[in-house]
């Protein structure tokens, strides 16, 4: 009994882990001219995670130029014998290749006492010159029959509509959505183009867990090859301008064969996640979608039970995105879902948010960081992500402060601005 009081202090006693894990306890350091360190200590447990970001992502103009970037750097651990991924399962080790819109990451995670052998899988993995040609054909046809079931589903559809009015053919914030480019079958050219990620200047290597400084210092002068003098494009990307607000339909339907059901969104750009107006965006965009008492859930789930869900696309990236609130109904009552849709808009944009909602927003936003800092791979992940992004670490929790100090008028004069339903396009996706 005394020993089961004893443990029950030490818990309450002991800080939570949101309070001993930020971006902010994070330690930074130069590792080469091209190269900077990040650690986040954590001793509680025995296991350590790594990540190897490239700032190149799919958003990158030399995408136009190397091709499909994000298969040459998911290829690499793909050799035709297995064996890297077979060193992975002895090592205990967890390994992952993913890219997205600006950077390329390698990311590993094990036991502290595997981490000697993890590091040197990685490098290993990041030289290996012996792609399985057979995974790439597999892809290739995987990618053909995605693209072919994509055509068929209406969300699917709804969501290549909304980038397909906002945004030009070859903009990068489209690509994801359309019909993907294949995979070159030339192995020599993919290694070509992962070797130019991987020696590209700004990487970062990241640390997470049960490593000390010095360790992660000696580990980090020997896990990559040196940077090149230059990157193979802007860190930044160079995006195209939207299309122009002017040229939009007021309304685009869409026909698909045999549907049951008709979705419908109401689409417009949205703010980047840089821009003076985001914060009260986020607020905003919470209220009318965000949760399920949302005014959208309200109006079309729990009013008469129009739909099974409803809610906002959002994006948010450093740049202009697209945004969307949609719901679906059975086709029989889609006139009258339509109509409660747009009514949602137009009363959200003439009336504005409440105070209730503005707090209820504000708790919210707050109360969800604590889920982001729970691991310290967690929270190298978003200094990763921010810092391949150029912001500041722990920009998007700054950001939730800076919603938590506006006015209800500061937002609801951004609810006028943006929110007229005059600057929305309808898309309808109904049967053939």
């Amino acid at each position: 009994m005394i020993a089961l009081v004893l443990v029950l202090v030490v818990l309450v006693a002991a800080p939570p882990a949101a309070a001993r894990l930020s971006p902010a306890g994070a330690q930074t350091w130069s590792v080469d001219r091209g190269t900077t360190a990040v650690l986040v200590e954590d001793h509680r447990a025995p296991l350590t995670e790594i990540r190897l970001m490239f700032p190149i992502g799919s958003w990158s103009a030399w995408v136009a130029r190397a091709g499909r970037i994000d298969e040459a750097f998911a290829l690499q651990l793909l050799d035709p014998g297995g064996a890297l991924r077979a060193r992975a399962d002895r090592a205990g080790a967890v390994i992952g290749l993913s890219t997205d819109a600006r950077m390329s990451v390698l990311s590993l995670g094990c036991r502290s006492e595997a981490l000697d052998s993890v590091l040197a899988l990685a490098r290993d993995v990041l030289a290996n010159r012996d792609i399985d040609r057979s995974e790439i054909g597999r892809r290739n046809i995987a990618s053909d029959l995605e693209w072919s079931a994509a055509e068929k589903n209406p969300q699917s559809m709804m969501r290549t509509h909304v980038r397909r009015i906002l945004f030009q053919p070859r903009d990068p914030r489209r690509t994801p959505y359309e019909k993907q480019e294949h995979v070159p079958g030339d192995v020599r050219r993919l290694i070509s183009v992962r070797d130019t990620l991987v020696r590209s200047p700004g990487r970062v290597i990241g640390f997470a867990g049960d490593v000390t400084r010095a360790q992660a210092e000696a580990m980090a002068r020997a896990l990559l090859p040196p940077a090149l003098d230059h990157p193979p494009a802007p860190t930044t990307p160079a995006l195209p301008a939207p299309l122009p607000a002017g040229g939009r339909p007021r309304e685009l339907t869409v026909k698909l064969a045999r549907l049951t059901q008709t979705y419908l969104a109401l689409t417009r750009e949205a703010p980047a996640l840089t821009d003076r107006e985001y914060a009260a965006f986020l607020v905003a965009d919470h209220v009318l979608g965000g949760h399920f008492y949302s005014r959208l859930y309200v109006a079309l789930r729990h009013g008469q039970g129009d739909t099974y869900a409803t809610g906002t696309l959002r994006e948010g990236e450093p740049a202009t995105g697209a945004y969307a609130a949609w719901t679906y109904s059975r086709s029989a009552n889609a006139a009258p879902t339509e109509a409660k849709l747009r009514g949602v808009l137009q009363t959200l944009h003439d009336g504005g948010i409440t105070e209730e909602e503005r707090a209820d927003a504000v708790g919210y936003l707050r109360g969800r960081r604590a889920f982001n800092v729970q691991s310290p791979g967690q929270v190298l992940d978003r200094i990763l992500w921010e810092q391949a992004r150029g912001l500041p670490a722990g920009y998007r929790d700054a950001l939730v402060e800076r919603a938590a100090a506006l006015t209800l008028d500061e937002i609801n004069d951004f609810v006028r601005s943006f929110y007229d339903p005059a600057r929305f396009t309808l898309i309808r996706v109904e049967t053939r």
